[in-house]
């Protein structure tokens, strides 16, 4: 009869052995990577075994090499060599020298309690009685030889009997429990039960790699390292790359390999585990090819943190190798370049990447910080300058995060293109997916899809770079187009489909599917109720549909928190709406607006004038310094009460201006760059610059004081010029 609370249970859903005691002793180990998995699993497997046989005895693992090969095949990964007999001879070393060490616990990890200097330079151990120690390490018995192991898991010593000890595995227990663990191991993953067929190319999934070192601070390094995997194997047009935020849905926790493949829908899986005590890096890492359940390799990698971009090198070129893909010369050559060769600076871009990813708005401050000193260490960074561009650019289009900034929605946009202009040396899909957004918003449709191109170009398995390509299609007006690409991110992204939905929803909406285009984005709604950003859709299509009380009560809730163009500007206008969201096609641009207004998204306080800028009418850079330079403009701005300003520029471009908020008088330089108009005050805004895209109005009047407009990537004005 089995007791009620087992002495000893052996938990192989969580990997875990609890120890209970009569003398009070209670322990928690914990083998926390797949190679310590395996070692936790060997001993589950002789406790089976003398529970089937009923006695406390030894056990030959010769007579059990099938499933003792299984065990390491596809829970250990690189536990040993795949050879049988070597793999027998590892076993004997770890049992006989490893396992019995409960104070330096090299194979598991003591839950509930942290490590201490130890005596004599044996480095970090675990604080136990010798009564504590004596006791666990006679539980690992050994007879035989290495080529003839023979282990017993010695619970008679320690006076507990097989009644008292127990294995779970899901709801089962014991014989059922070990029975099914087992069955979980042997199957393969299935391309039946995939949803996606299987792409052309090799596809692979990188796991996070767990943290071993003993500082549970040292999660971000280990993350990092699998996000730099996942960015250098993502440049490879020959592999399919699933996305990190997929991946990183199984963080910490005990998954099956083969569920995991089935889930993603990919061939490959590469896992692994990172140690770093102070200098000292170790890295494990391991292929493996779900179909066959096979490790197409696992490997060890030692070295100093200096050495830290050549072991990363290391493995990747393993798993090039390894799937025999063909690299094109630009990716060797991309491949080989690195953003940094300053290990610190590369420490502190893996912080703030770690800390960016949150979306919160502490945490998007504390990655501004950690970005920035990326760049005091190496002031060449490219790729940490494009992560500050995205931070204030995301803080900008989701407001609730510009208080971890600790500055407003303008000076977040203007400090955006600051460090984009550093961002660009190196090139970075980041800093071309930023660009494209900007050009959008200066209604530079055919830049900004040429920027999506870069960033593709650059990162062909990035999925946000897809989801940027179908929203800048989209706004162009082009969604058929649109959709290929959502659904290729959404393949890369599998786990996270609620985007990709609303972006497609976008795409049905041009084409005038107004009922798929709901549908789409009301599925989104149910998989991410959380999902920011569908507000403004279901309101504006939701009324179009004659849903009043579900449009209103949509646009309530995003009214709270509308982009700056509109509400911070004193009021929500239809033009306001216009540049937010920027059709294209004006046609798609009216029925959107007309949606928002019966939702009451405004009150129609200020006269709308429904100026849609077209390509037809924008100025080129030498039409703009001709109108604009030796001239006095003058317009209102879109606030509550329409103040008036003016800017009266020489002919070298040096301007003054009065009637602007905070910076009047004020004055500057300007200048002109292709066909943008950029503007530069010596104090005001920060003393940062802006451009823009200057449009000729059809319908404007001198009067009314709007024959022309500024599209900049922060916001836009009417002016006309003082005759």
């Amino acid at each position: 009869m089995e007791s009620s609370k087992p002495a000893i249970l052996i938990d192989l859903n969580d990997f875990k052995l609890h120890l209970r005691l009569k003398n009070k002793t209670q322990l928690t180990l914990h083998f926390n990577s797949p190679s310590r998995r395996f070692y936790l699993s060997v001993i589950a497997l002789l406790v089976n075994e003398m529970k089937n046989s009923g006695k406390i005895k030894t056990i030959s693992l010769k007579e059990h090499l099938d499933l003792v090969v299984l065990l390491n095949e596809s829970v250990g990964g690189a536990a040993g060599s795949s050879g049988k007999e070597s793999l027998l001879t590892r076993i004997y070393v770890k049992w006989k020298n490893a396992l019995p060490n409960l104070e330096e616990a090299p194979l598991f990890r003591v839950l509930g309690k942290k490590k201490v200097e130890g005596d004599g330079g044996i480095g970090k151990i675990y604080s136990f009685t010798d009564v504590e120690k004596d006791g666990w390490a006679n539980l690992f018995d050994y007879f035989g030889s290495k080529e003839n192991v023979r282990l017993k898991f010695a619970i008679d010593k320690i006076g507990i009997d097989l009644n008292e000890t127990s294995i779970i595995f899901g709801e089962t227990i014991n014989g059922d429990a070990w029975d099914l663990f087992i069955s979980s191991l042997k199957k393969d993953a299935s391309v039946e039960r995939m949803k996606y067929p299987p792409p052309d190319q090799p596809s692979i999934a990188v796991l996070p790699f767990i943290n071993m070192s003993q500082d549970p601070n040292q999660e971000y390094f280990s993350d990092g390292i699998t996000e730099d995997l996942i960015t250098d194997l993502s440049k490879i047009s020959g592999l399919m790359v699933i996305a990190r935020n997929s991946t990183f849905c199984y963080k910490g926790k005990n998954v099956q390999i083969k569920q995991v493949a089935e889930d993603l829908d990919v061939r490959y899986i590469l896992e692994g585990s990172v140690r770093r005590e102070d200098d000292e890096l170790r890295i494990n890492a391991q292929l493996i090819d779900t179909v066959t359940g096979h490790h197409v390799w696992a490997e060890r990698y030692d070295g100093t943190r200096s050495k830290i971009f050549a072991l990363q090198d290391q493995i990747t070129q393993k798993i090039v190798s390894g799937l025999a893909v063909k690299l094109t010369v630009a990716e060797m050559q991309a491949l080989g370049d690195k953003d940094t060769n300053n290990v610190e600076a590369h420490d502190a871009f893996l912080r703030g990447w770690g800390q960016y990813l949150r979306l919160t708005p502490d945490d998007i401050g504390k990655a501004v910080a950690s970005f920035r000193r990326a760049v005091e260490l190496d002031p060449n960074y490219g790729r940490a300058y494009a992560a500050l561009a995205l931070v204030h650019w995301t803080a900008s289009t989701m407001g609730s995060l510009l208080p971890g900034l600790k500055m407003t929605w303008l000076e977040a946009r203007l400090r955006s293109r600051e460090y984009l202009r550093k961002g660009m040396h190196p090139q970075t899909s980041i800093a071309h997916q930023v660009t494209s957004q900007m050009c959008l918003f200066r209604r530079q449709y055919e830049e900004a899809i040429s920027e999506m191109e870069r960033a593709l170009s650059l990162d062909p398995n990035n999925p946000s770079s897809h989801a940027f390509m179908g929203w800048t299609l989209n706004m162009a007006g082009r969604p058929k187009e649109a959709i290929e690409y959502l659904n290729r991110g959404m393949r890369l992204d599998p786990h996270n489909p609620a985007r990709y939905l609303i972006y497609i929803g976008v795409a049905h909406f041009c084409m005038g599917d107004l009922k798929e285009a709901v549908a789409l984005v009301e599925k989104a709604m149910r998989l991410n109720p959380e999902l920011s950003g569908a507000a403004d859709w279901i309101a504006s299509w939701g009324a179009l549909l004659g849903r009043e009380r579900e449009a209103r009560a949509a646009a309530a809730g995003s009214i709270a928190f509308f982009p700056p163009w509109g509400k911070s500007f004193g009021i929500i206008t239809s033009e306001g709406a216009r540049y937010g969201f920027p059709f294209r096609d004006r046609t798609v641009a009216d029925q959107f607006v007309e949606g928002l207004r019966k939702a009451g998204y405004w009150s129609g306080k200020i006269s709308d004038r429904p100026f849609h800028p077209q390509k037809e009418n924008q100025l080129t850079g030498e039409e703009i310094k001709t109108l604009l330079f030796g001239s006095t403009i003058t317009g209102n701005l879109p606030f509550e009460g329409r103040p008036q300003w003016w800017m009266e520029h020489k002919e070298d471009g040096t301007f003054t201006s009065r009637g602007f908020p905070g910076i009047s008088p004020g004055s500057g330089k300007s200048r002109i760059e292709g066909d943008l108009f950029c503007s530069q005050f010596q104090k005001g805004m920060w003393g940062l610059e802006s451009c823009g895209t200057v449009y000729r109005n059809p319908a404007g009047k001198l009067e009314n004081k709007d024959e022309y407009a500024f599209y900049m990537d922060w916001g836009f004005s009417h002016f006309s010029v003082v005759r």
